[in-house]
């Protein structure tokens, strides 16, 4: 009982003491308990704001791999033209780049289409920028292909082209998009009965592989 007693006086001195010499310190140098809680707040805060820092910038570096990543992410596609006696549809391999969007991807497949080849195949469709906008039903898997009302006026041929020049449309955006299972076309934002005269669009098409050598 007594070392107990002994060793707890000692530890009480030693405190004493240790309060003392701290408090000769603070005295000594001018410093108050405010100064003390003043600095203490700063220094922690501080420290706060680098972790924050260096949190922000992990991100932003993290967010721009991915953003990279995703910009320079390309795909092989099958688009289809005719044969030079058009008489049926082939197919180019082609890479472009593969946004995230299957509506964007759809709208890049049409553009190139309208482009034309860029091997030794025909042109299927009308040259020039005729494309106003491309529409996803995602419920029914249904892309809408909505053409400027001028593309009426440069169709060039009869019934086998125009036949070939829709499930040109059809073929590549079915095959290459998995959320698209039809396909229905119009023109000018309105819904039309044909695309140069012959075959009706007011319903969808779906794929259709007998045309394709």
């Amino acid at each position: 009982m007594k070392k107990i007693l002994r060793y707890l006086g000692f530890s009480i001195i030693g405190i004493f003491l240790f309060i003392m010499m701290v408090t000769a310190f603070f005295s000594y140098f001018n410093i108050g308990i405010a100064d003390i809680i003043t600095n203490t707040e700063y220094y922690i805060t501080s420290i706060i704001q680098l972790w924050d820092i260096q949190q922000e910038s992990e991100t932003d570096i993290t967010q721009k791999k991915n953003y990279s990543k995703r910009r320079l992410t390309k795909k092989m596609v099958h688009l289809y033209f005719t044969d030079e006696a058009e008489r049926y549809l082939k197919v180019e391999d082609r890479i472009v780049s593969n946004p995230d969007s299957p509506t964007q991807l759809a709208h890049i497949l049409l553009n190139a289409l309208f482009d034309g080849p860029r091997n030794k195949l025909t042109q299927v469709l009308p040259k020039g920028d005729l494309l106003r906008a491309v529409y996803i039903d995602a419920e029914n898997q249904t892309a809408y292909i909505d053409l400027k009302q001028t593309i009426v006026s440069l169709f060039p041929g009869g019934v086998t082209q125009e036949l070939l020049a829709i499930y040109a449309m059809v073929n590549t955006l079915t095959l290459n998009v998995r959320e698209i299972e039809k396909v229905k076309i119009i023109i000018g934002g309105q819904e039309a009965n044909t695309l140069a005269g012959h075959l009706d669009i007011r319903y969808p098409y779906t794929t259709n592989m007998l045309i394709v050598r």
